[in-house]
């Protein structure tokens, strides 16, 4: 299916976004169609572009992770600490449908370039600040990670053993960044909707905290019912169900199991024996099955299970990739879509762009400058794409 059949075509998005929370924000955009713009500078990269794993010319068009969340985007680069660059970067809000940030609370008001600036020229964008704490309150000026995130909206409290500390979601996966991603696409559709009807875009204040908040939300209400609750981490236990652990076959992979209810118990006695207590004969049960025979054993008896799977079992499992992972026409692997229609195949228009790729197309296609113009912005530094060599010598917190 062409790019002009996707739901976002002909929508305009001008991309601050940095690591995951911003810009996999952007790149759902991008993969509906929406032609996203990406802003950087040879001294303020995209963060995700310092984790490539090497140091030879042009090192920072090569990191995964940065593949991984701007595809389908077209890229520039401009010096917004420059005044013209400043400028040349409000003339790109004023002609674009929707902006996403992540930056620190007030770095684009004190650039001019927040949303009271870009809403006085241009009144339907929608301004979508993918915040950490959101865009007012005590602590919308603290700098926080996804890992910290996990703490401050109350999920670390519930996640991990019942034994143990509180285990955070780690730099590596941080989950508050993934899902307020998830969600921010959801919340700029609908502005984007509202405002093609009201003709009034609006600024949407996403903070992670509150998201993360939100996804435990029934401990919240239990929490309001009894001024005593205290939860704690349960490890793979959940209330009202008998059974749900993981198990090792003899394989040394693991697998899931989750029995319901007493009809469940009863299957699973008959299946591994009877024994009073199940997960002593459950183990010893497994000791004699690889985890894959295990599963197959306990679904036939109409139990509820699956092999704890890994990188490689996705990548071989062609029922589950589908628009999850996604191989670009470079042959690297990126991150997918998390949802999928049957007629409009997810696919790879552009790989993620090298640093101000597209600068010179931009800027004449949108905003009409000519060569003069051009060399001018280049040679004041202005649209440079060689990163500073301090950057050689630093490493993210992804």
């Amino acid at each position: 299916m062409s790019h002009a059949n996707r739901p976002l075509e002909g929508v305009r998005v001008i991309d601050f976004g940095q690591l995951t929370a911003g810009a996999n924000t952007s790149a759902m955009l991008a993969d509906l169609g929406a032609d996203v713009i990406k802003i950087e500078s040879a001294n303020r990269m995209d963060l995700f572009r310092l984790s490539a794993s090497d140091r030879e010319s042009g090192w920072w068009d090569r990191s995964a992770q940065f593949h991984f969340t701007n595809r389908n985007k077209r890229g520039i680069t401009l010096d917004l600490k420059a005044p013209e660059g400043r400028k040349i970067a409000f003339d790109l809000l004023s002609h674009s449908d929707i902006v996403v940030e992540n930056f620190r609370r007030g770095v684009l008001d004190g650039l001019g370039l927040g949303y009271a600036d870009v809403e006085a020229v241009n009144p339907r964008v929608i301004f979508a600040a993918v915040t950490s704490q959101g865009d007012s309150g005590p602590n919308r000026l603290h700098r926080t990670y996804g890992s910290t995130l996990d703490a401050l909206g109350g999920l670390a409290a519930i996640t991990g053993y019942s034994d143990g500390e509180p285990i955070l979601s780690g730099v590596d996966v941080n989950y508050p960044d993934q899902v307020v991603s998830l969600a921010a696409v959801g919340f700029i559709i609908a502005a984007l909707r509202e405002a093609r009807l009201s003709g009034k875009g609006a600024l949407l204040d996403i903070p992670q905290r509150e998201i993360v908040s939100f996804l435990i939300g029934e401990e919240i209400v239990a929490a309001s019912a009894d001024s005593n609750y205290n939860p704690s981490p349960t490890g793979n236990a959940s209330a009202g169900v008998l059974l749900q652990e993981t198990f090792r076959g003899n394989d040394k992979r693991w697998f899931a199991l989750t029995v319901c209810n007493v009809a469940d118990a009863e299957r699973l006695r008959e299946l591994v024996g009877w024994e009073e207590d199940l997960t002593p004969a459950i183990e010893i049960w497994c000791a004699r099955r690889t985890s894959s025979q295990a599963v197959s054993e306990l679904r036939t008896a109409g139990l509820s299970a699956a092999v704890v799977m890994n990188g490689k079992d996705l990548i071989d499992a062609p029922d589950i990739i589908g628009g999850s992972l996604v191989w670009g026409a470079d042959g690297t692997l990126v991150k997918g879509m998390p949802y999928s229609f049957e007629e409009l195949p997810f696919t790879i228009e552009r790989p993620a762009p090298a640093l101000g790729a597209h600068t010179r197309e931009v800027l004449t296609k949108i905003l009409g400058l000519d060569d003069v113009h051009l060399a001018a912005l280049a040679e004041s530094g202005v649209t440079n794409a060689d990163p500073l060599t301090t950057y050689s010598e630093r490493t993210p917190n992804a």
